[in-house]
């Protein structure tokens, strides 16, 4: 019985995974034409692109440059702080090991779906016997980068309705009740997570998973507050990142539309799903191509930022997040 099922099981798993696979490089074809077409219907081309590359990563800029290079590892020092302190539900772990962790799941990221990725990346850092219950602290930790990215979204959001008459209308006031709707429901979620735990318990597929994810009820509050801090601070570091490269490549725009662009970007590259071994790259120039438009930025100078931050912020950490995987124990007794 067990032999006959499980070729037929896997059989479905592999069409899927194909499926899968197809529609993630559709959206990418889909991206990288947008992205093209938006800059040749400027008059421009890649080269240019690649010019101002030239022109303004150089001695010419090089404080600006270093203070977002310079920012990186607080960026993720802020993700790694966030992973210790929940990973001390399951063990207590030192800073470096947390930094391990999430920079090897950065790396997984390339290879896996991204929340699969990053969740194996850390759960494999710990040393625990019940390290698989590791899943759930780390999908909380993405859940609660999602709800900061979420929050200052709907913030951008509110701002662009506001400003752009073009938005004005009953889809995009539709959409921005959703986001409404979903920031109250997490905060709900999170207050009332042993009741949705219980009530998801009723469900067979629950059942399944459910000793991975348990661990996310025996949270306090105040220790979901504290890694919630560290979730806005990373966010700031990142959001300054975004406004030194628009001054690198002299980009101007005031600070409240500027803040609303990046908020808006960085909520489409958290909401769409990563394309595996490209990270976000393509979805974060093709968001930034549309809200920076309502401001008439040369699409050449925003490809050039969002390519400049990707590889600062990205494929950098990756590099030494795959090292340090390699040097991973994969498997436990």
């Amino acid at each position: 019985m067990m032999q006959s099922n499980t070729p037929s099981w896997f059989s479905r798993w592999y069409s899927l995974k194909k499926i899968g696979w197809f529609l993630k490089l559709l959206l990418l074809g889909a991206m990288l034409s947008y992205l093209y077409a938006t800059i040749r219907e400027k008059g421009e081309s890649l080269q240019d692109v690649y010019q101002l590359l030239i022109e303004r990563l150089n001695f010419n800029h090089l404080t600006e440059l270093g203070m977002v290079v310079s920012l990186t590892p607080l960026n993720w020092a802020c993700e790694s702080r966030k992973w210790q302190l929940l990973a001390q539900k399951i063990e207590k772990i030192s800073f470096l090991q947390s930094l391990k962790g999430v920079l090897a799941g950065l790396a997984l990221g390339f290879l896996m779906p991204n929340n699969v990725g990053d969740a194996a990346g850390r759960v494999l850092s710990l040393q625990s016997s019940q390290r698989l219950t590791g899943v759930g602290a780390a999908l909380l930790s993405n859940g609660l980068q999602f709800y900061v990215s979420l929050f200052f979204g709907t913030v951008g959001w509110v701002f662009f309705i506001g400003h752009q008459a073009a938005l004005q209308h009953w889809p995009q006031l539709t959409l921005l009740g959703m986001l409404t709707s979903t920031l109250i429901f997490g905060i709900w979620l999170i207050i009332k997570r042993k009741s949705a735990e219980n009530y998801l318990e009723r469900f067979r597929w629950f059942r399944w998973i459910e000793t991975y994810v348990d661990v996310i009820a025996l949270y306090e509050l105040i220790e979901i507050r504290r890694a919630f801090r560290w979730a806005v601070l990373r966010y700031g570091v990142f959001t300054l990142q975004f406004g030194l490269l628009l001054s690198i490549f002299d980009i101007s725009l005031p600070v409240l539309p500027a803040l609303a662009c990046i908020f808006l970007v960085f909520f489409a590259k958290t909401l769409i799903p990563a394309l595996n071994f490209l990270g976000d790259l393509g979805i974060r120039e093709a968001s930034s191509l549309y809200f920076f438009s309502f401001y008439e930025i040369a699409p050449t100078r925003i490809v050039a930022v969002t390519l400049t931050l990707w590889c600062i912020n990205i494929l950098l950490p990756v590099g030494i997040g795959a090292f340090w995987m390699l040097k991973m124990k994969w498997w436990r007794e």
